[in-house]
């Protein structure tokens, strides 16, 4: 079918020809009919096979011929990022894309003005109880990877967020795009929509299993591969060496990154080459080098690289770039790169099908987890077939990874909402909506969810009765003659987004701060919310985590744990490391040296600061509530916890570009103040280590505005791309295209 034969709008169908794509895969063909004649679609299909472009086509065509607004929803930051780049290629038909995956305590009003906003499913949700009035222009939703809807931790909210869109917009359109799953049916059903499903790929994919020197693959083909002492190795250079690229997925970071030092100078003679010093800036750690970010230069020095959670924004970016490029040859990874970035390569290894689980040791991931892993091999464009192989160490081993995953059908999709713990949040956020105000109406909406479609939600009643109950006793909620309304208290937890058990935790904590209170155990009282991930106590924790525990008995906001209940004492001591380390964070003490004593990486110190920025905003609107006095204590904390700095460089660190190794720079060479900066000689500031000529410049005239004041507080994201550009001008480096291969046109989204 080609493009010409769709019925679109005729700027979208010359946008596709000038792009070079005028014929359509066999799964576009027959979903895009569907999707573009206003009915609900679920196109369930292989990684690569174009289910982007089902979403992009209507998206595009419902702005320009309906008028109407487009909510694009996807599972991840990063890939909201990826969309949005993607759907800015329509920017010149006068299409306005915004992406919204920050701020969760904003109705993010600035996107009235877009025609595509690109969010998380969290996002959306934050957006909703806030009462975003531009929701209503929604004529059409897009939820991507909506078969992350069995994820624990993702999929609840996206079962949420679809179905109060179809409860408040019945003649909305929703097209949701999948990964091919056992039971796609249950999710038409549910969304009312039509299934097409489709095992076609534009590069072929074979998955099979290693053993002994040879792949066998499902089709009944086989390939040899030379045997030596590391079958992965051997797997990865035989691809490699043939002009083709590879990606292994192990279970561990630290499998991640000792493999791929492992495997560098073996490496370096096939794809070695020499770094930029930006390039090194971005990978070493920016301003603060780390051990890890010297390894990770290391490893890209040669062509390859490891990729995983530790790891900072800009150097898996940077990663992902480099592979998609050409320049990096072997990515050894860790499961969440499989999760929807597009990211293909010639060959996939899956090494490991096992994970530690600390309630059950090794388990088996699950089929799904290894197909979305096997999905990335094979790149439209550049590959002509992609190979997916797992490794088998004994004959019985290669039976059951055949048997057990290459030949298995994945596993069927099951809601993950029927949990009181994850009900607690949404059921607050339905009651502070007025979506629901008795408890029926809350078992009616669970009705209408993925949960209430495939199941007979036996005992539904008695969880939302105890949920209920909670936010009752905790003073969230009123019971008023059988009717649910909401309190202040509880309002504000549903607009700030968080589990409400945190909110009763800062509640609690803000209660007992006064002015003698220690930044450690405010810091303590924030990392012990179920929203802040913990950090397990290594051994050699323990003395500096127990010395604290004495030197502040007494003094902790929250109970402190004894030894006789062995899972509370290492919940405390969970926090209490992670209190340790935002304490370090704050005073200072470099990445390098948090990394090294407490066994992390510096993406660990960064997911910890951006939950903990958020959790202590949080416990100052808590405590504008119950004890206004307290955020004189709190406050301060905001900013030094933002940029890791103590109290003295708070006024240095509000200039774009300069973080806390900039300020300290500058501070401890007499520049202490927006009036220093105006008097220093651009000369005298450029000449300072770190700093530069570019940085200098963007200095002096942000402090010579007029209007200048010190600004809010920048999110992650926005301080990424300030040191990124940044690094970029002080290099004076431009992207030179003629060093990069062609990327995928439209036509392979």
């Amino acid at each position: 079918m080609k493009v010409t034969e769709l019925d679109i709008d005729t700027r979208v169908r010359d946008a596709l020809v000038r792009n070079g794509f005028t014929d359509l895969y066999p799964p576009q063909a027959e979903a895009l009919p569907v999707a573009l004649s206003g009915r609900n679609l679920i196109a369930a299909m292989p990684t690569a096979s174009g289910k982007s472009l089902i979403g992009f086509i209507p998206a595009v065509d419902t702005v320009l011929r309906k008028g109407g607004k487009v909510l694009y929803i996807v599972p991840l930051k990063a890939l909201a990022s990826e969309k949005k780049d993607d759907l800015e290629k329509f920017s010149d038909l006068g299409i306005n894309v915004m992406m919204s995956s920050g701020d969760l305590d904003s109705d993010d009003g600035r996107l009235a003005d877009a025609d595509i906003i690109v969010a998380t499913s969290e996002k959306a949700d934050s957006m909703m109880r806030h009462g975003s009035k531009w929701i209503d222009g929604v004529k059409l939703v897009i939820a991507d990877e909506v078969h992350l809807i069995h994820d624990p931790g993702r999929g609840p909210t996206l079962e949420v967020i679809l179905t109060k869109l179809m409860r408040k917009k019945a003649d909305m359109q929703i097209i949701a795009l999948s990964a091919t799953i056992s039971n796609a049916e249950d999710l038409a059903r549910w969304l009312n929509a039509e299934l097409v499903t489709s095992s076609w790929r534009p590069i072929p994919l074979k998955e099979g299993v290693y053993y002994n020197g040879e792949i066998s693959f499902d089709d009944s083909s086989s390939v040899e591969v030379t045997l030596s002492k590391d079958s992965v190795w051997d797997l990865i250079e035989q691809v490699v060496t043939i002009g083709g690229q590879c990606m292994v997925f192990v279970s561990t970071r630290k499998s991640a990154e000792s493999l791929a030092v492992k495997y560098s100078d073996k490496m370096k003679a096939l794809a070695g080459r020499e770094l930029s010093d930006r390039e090194t800036e971005i990978l070493e750690g920016d301003a603060e080098t780390t051990s890890v970010g010297k390894k990770l230069s290391a490893c890209v020095r040669c062509g390859m690289a490891f990729h995983n959670a530790g790891l900072t924004y800009r150097q898996r970016k940077y990663v992902e770039d480099s592979f998609r490029n050409g320049k990096i040859k072997c990515i050894v990874a860790t499961p969440t790169l499989a999760a929807g970035i597009n990211l293909p390569a010639r060959r996939v290894i899956v090494r490991d099908t096992h994970r530690f689980e600390s309630n059950a040791g090794n388990v088996p991931i699950s089929v799904m987890e290894v197909k979305q892993m096997c999905g990335r091999a094979g790149r439209p464009g550049y590959d002509p077939y992609g190979e997916a192989v797992l490794v088998g160490k004994s004959y019985s081993d290669y039976e059951r990874l055949m048997e057990d995953y290459v030949m298995h059908d994945t596993e069927r999709l099951t809601s993950k909402l029927g949990n009181e713990t994850i009900l607690r949040s949404h059921i607050l956020g339905l009651i502070a909506t007025g979506d629901a105000d008795t408890e029926d109406s809350i078992a009616g909406f669970m009705n209408d969810t993925f949960f209430g479609n495939t199941s007979q939600m036996y005992g539904i009643e008695s969880v939302v009765e105890n949920v209920v109950d909670f936010l009752e006793d905790r003073e969230m909620v009123k019971r008023e003659g059988g009717i649910l309304r909401i309190l202040p208290f509880g309002k504000r937890i549903s607009d700030l987004y968080i589990d409400p058990k945190s909110a009763v935790i800062l509640r609690d904590a803000v209660s007992k701060i006064t002015d003698g209170t220690d930044d450690l155990m405010i810091l303590h009282a924030v990392a012990s919310t179920p929203d802040v991930m913990g950090l397990y106590p290594k051994k050699n924790d323990f003395d500096r985590l127990s010395g604290l525990a004495t030197e502040y008995q007494g003094c902790f906001l929250i109970e402190q744990a004894d030894g006789d209940d062995e899972f509370m004492f290492e919940s405390f001591m969970s926090s209490l490391k992670v209190a340790v380390l935002l304490g370090d964070w704050i005073n200072e003490v470099s990445e390098e040296e948090i990394t090294q004593s407490m066994g992390i990486g510096p993406g660990d110190i960064r997911s910890r600061v951006d939950m903990t920025d958020w959790l202590l905003y949080s416990m100052c609107e808590v405590a504008y509530i119950f004890k206004p006095e307290a955020t004189k204590k709190i406050r301060p904390l905001l900013t030094r916890i933002r940029y890791g700095v103590r109290e003295e460089l708070l006024g240095l660190v509000s200039f774009r570009g300069v973080g806390r190794t900039r300020a300290r720079v500058l501070y401890d060479n007499g520049i202490r103040s927006r009036s220093d900066v105006i008097s220093a000689d651009t000369g005298q500031l450029s000449g300072l280590p770190k700093i530069g000529p570019a940085l200098a410049r963007s200095m002096k005239n942000q402090a010579g505005g007029a209007s200048w004041e010190r600004e809010t507080p920048r999110t992650a994201e926005e301080e990424e791309y300030n040191l990124s550009r940044m690094a970029e001008e002080y290099a004076g480096e431009k992207t030179d295209q003629e060093d990069i291969q062609k990327q995928s046109r439209i036509s392979d989204y």
